[in-house]
């Protein structure tokens, strides 16, 4: 009888332990959603046509206002289609903050449309610093503002993972 006493007095001391160790993984993080605002400004580093495509490779520098707060720079491709359509994909690092966390992370964009109206998926992963464990997918929006340069709206779901 003393032995089943003492097992049922360990269990219940050993069980805040226990839910202490696997709370964090039962119990992740939820996305967080960040709105704001993007302006882009590009330099082609190289530009040449084919069967009325045209090909530019180029830098670029992004400057985020709002959940982001920070400036992405990286490079990328772009093929501007006889219609006037194009596509595009980049890649750079963001280096600031989300939500108030700060450091950096890697940012991947590809989408496409008109120079008025384009549209492209995001993802950010690989952070440094505080931002270490950044996940996060979703889109932006916008138009050109001038022949260099871009301007639009991003809304992204981001999570941290644990280390």
């Amino acid at each position: 009888m003393k032995y089943r006493s003492l097992i049922r007095r360990t269990t219940a001391a050993l069980l805040p332990v226990l839910w202490l160790a696997v709370a964090p993984a039962a119990f992740a993080e939820e996305p967080g959603q960040a709105n704001g605002t993007v302006t882009v400004s590009f330099s082609p580093t190289s530009v040449r046509t084919a069967d009325g495509n045209t090909f530019i490779e180029y830098t670029f520098a992004a400057y985020f206002l709002g959940a982001f707060e920070g400036t992405r720079i990286g490079s990328g491709s772009l093929v501007i289609h006889p219609d006037g359509s194009f596509n595009t994909a980049n890649s750079g690092t963001f280096t600031g903050a989300i939500d108030g966390v700060s450091g950096t992370a890697l940012m991947r964009e590809s989408g496409g449309g008109t120079f008025g109206s384009f549209h492209a998926n995001i993802s950010v992963a690989h952070g440094t610093g505080s931002l270490s464990g950044v996940h996060g997918e979703g889109t932006d929006a916008g138009s050109a503002t001038g022949p260099t340069s871009l301007a639009g709206t991003y809304s992204i779901k981001v999570h941290f993972s644990g280390p």
